[in-house]
């Protein structure tokens, strides 16, 4: 992230986690925070209960299907889903919960292509995204005869360092460097429908009218297959409430606290040491001391 200050957009009538950010700012008011958390507590206290309904639109996702099946035979999509239950389909945005608490906007980031909603080509492209940037900057922390410390610092949040057993085949070494998902993610479980990953593209779509949207749709067979894991998530007990988080709360200015914060990067630290240990005979290696 390059801007000065980035715009945060949090959730707040489900209660706060601790985030240190929100209250680091030169213009916070408690008093008005408080205020605003009330008027949250009100509206959602006014809310009809959540009602279970599918957010899948079969009629919709007939006149794309030609499309979409087209767009499963990506490798990488077939790579990304394996060990899952999935499909391609079409959902309707304003039926999914939340589980992110806090979206974050970088004014300098490219943004969001106009797009309408009948416009189904360029709902798949943006749905069903190009790979998500990998570039880092490496800066070496120590380095000496038996150790070698490595910081790997990026903009991109999501980056990740994965093992990769099939490089290690080719005599490389057995890393890669995973951007995260491009795919605009849903995933039902006990009834209910999640938006899985994708929230800024999904926050925009709504924002100019595109409700019905294609999607990977995952059938997700316990909490960790739905991605709710991260502690700065709503926890299982929100998502199952009767008046949950849902994806279009954070286009209403009653139920959002919007601040600013400093950019964030993400580093990777890996340290390297050597050393020689006893040989393990029940050990099965090529190689031999």
């Amino acid at each position: 992230m390059s801007a000065l200050r980035v715009d945060v957009h949090e959730l707040i009538a489900w209660g706060l986690d601790e985030y240190p950010f929100r209250n680091a700012t030169p213009d916070f008011n408690p008093k008005a925070l408080t205020c605003k958390i009330a008027l949250a507590h009100e509206v959602l206290a006014n809310r009809e209960r959540h009602i279970y309904g599918d957010a899948v639109l079969a009629t919709k996702q007939e006149s794309v299907q030609p499309l979409l099946t087209l767009a499963s035979q990506r490798d990488d999509l077939q790579k990304e889903y394996e060990g899952f239950v999935w499909t391609l389909g079409v959902v309707d945005l304003r039926r999914l919960l939340a589980f992110q608490r806090r979206l974050v906007f970088d004014s300098a980031r490219q943004p969001l292509e106009v797009v309408t909603q009948d416009n189904w080509p360029s709902l798949i492209s943006i749905a069903i995204g190009a790979k998500r940037n990998t570039e880092y900057r490496l800066k070496h922390n120590k380095c000496s005869t038996d150790s070698l410390d490595i910081n790997i610092h990026s903009s991109n949040p999501d980056l990740q360092l994965r093992l990769d057993p099939k490089r290690g085949e080719g005599g490389l070494l057995p890393f890669t460097l995973y951007g995260g998902s491009p795919f605009l993610e849903v995933a039902e479980l006990r009834g209910r429908w999640f938006l899985r990953d994708g929230y800024h593209r999904a926050y925009n779509l709504l924002k100019v009218g595109v409700h019905h949207v294609p999607a990977v749709v995952i059938s997700a067979r316990n909490i960790g297959e739905l991605g709710a894991t991260e502690p700065w998530f709503f926890c299982e007990e929100q998502l199952f409430s009767d008046r949950p988080p849902r994806v279009i709360d954070f286009l209403d200015e009653d139920l959002v606290l919007r601040y600013k914060r400093v950019p964030l990067r993400k580093v990777i630290r890996v340290r390297i040491e050597e050393s020689l240990e006893q040989f393990d005979e029940i050990e099965n290696t090529g190689d031999k001391l």
